[in-house]
């Protein structure tokens, strides 16, 4: 690394081109921002804010050639998109079948809130021009309880289910509801990415990152599997994502109220490659694949409560 250039510096709230004078970084834009270089390498760069008196760390992303801004703990400086993510699991209710339902990220959320609301209070989505408008109706989104409004006196004799999905399965439809459907939800991480590729490797790389914010607030999206399996009230039934319709049918005796819109699907798990799916394993989401085994007597085919 020449030690005067020009790099580019992308954070939440800030994207800026940078320059680097001996252990000096300088934002160019219009706030004159500087920081002083702790240390640096290829892919890291320790930085001390005076001006603000905060230790932050800059990491390298290859796949654009940008410098992704961090916390003083490495982690993304993402908005929370779940205010009450440290609190666990989120979870909604249907007394009529007396289920908990506890709601994973890109698990089939929108399936189970929609059947929820649909069999209880006979509701109908009203669309309102978003993609997915069940996440932007205030009653839908009034119904969904954050972990501290467990109540066990009431809830404890209901049967709590939860969804699982195949890890790589998840990882490619987040990649696509990211890239086709809500492509500000990795803004603005992803924004120079011109390809599928360059794509697919930034969000493996925003997944590490976001796996440092533990156990403060993170991108819900970004999450593993294992996390929201780990903090619920407790699992009685385990049904995976390919067996979520059927689950409906024969254990409500009604159709899902099927919400998604997560049917463009221009990434495939054929534009991943081997090395890809050993990255994914390397961060939180490798204990995804031990799930079943873990909570294997509670799948849905040999589910006892």
């Amino acid at each position: 690394m020449s030690n005067n250039q020009i790099i580019r510096v992308v954070a939440y709230h800030f994207q800026a081109d940078c320059e680097i004078q001996g252990d000096r970084l300088t934002r160019t834009d219009s706030c004159p921002d500087q920081a002083q270089i702790l240390s640096r390498s290829e892919t890291s760069m320790t930085l001390w804010w005076p001006k603000y008196r905060s230790l932050e760390y800059l990491h390298h992303n290859p796949a654009t050639d940008e410098w992704i801004l961090l916390n003083s703990r490495g982690g993304l400086r993402f908005l929370c998109s779940d205010p009450h993510a440290r609190e666990g699991t989120r979870f909604v209710v249907s007394h009529e079948h007396k289920t908990v339902g506890y709601l994973v990220s890109k698990n089939a959320c929108s399936t189970m809130l929609g059947t929820t609301l649909h069999e209880y209070n006979g509701y109908t989505t009203h669309y309102n021009g978003a993609q997915n408008p069940i996440w932007r109706d205030s009653f839908a989104c009034s119904q969904v309880r954050g972990h501290a409004g467990y109540n066990a006196e009431k809830l404890g004799s209901y049967r709590h289910i939860i969804t699982y999905r195949d890890p790589v399965d998840r990882f490619v439809n987040l990649c696509n509801y990211s890239w086709c459907i809500a492509s500000d939800l990795p803004l603005p991480y992803t924004a120079a990415c011109k390809d599928k590729r360059c794509f697919i490797e930034t969000m493996l790389l925003l997944i590490k990152l976001n796996d440092r914010n533990y156990p403060d607030p993170f991108e819900v999206h970004l999450q593993s599997q294992y996390n929201h399996f780990l903090f619920t009230h407790r699992i009685d039934t385990v049904i995976r994502i390919e067996d979520f319709s059927d689950y409906i049918r024969k254990e409500w005796g009604c159709e899902p109220y099927n919400c998604n819109v997560d049917d463009k699907n221009e990434l495939t798990a054929d534009d991943l490659i081997p090395k890809d799916i050993e990255q994914l394993k390397q961060t939180s989401w490798g204990k995804d694949w031990l799930i079943p085994q873990y909570y294997g007597n509670l799948f849905y085919e040999n589910a006892h409560k």
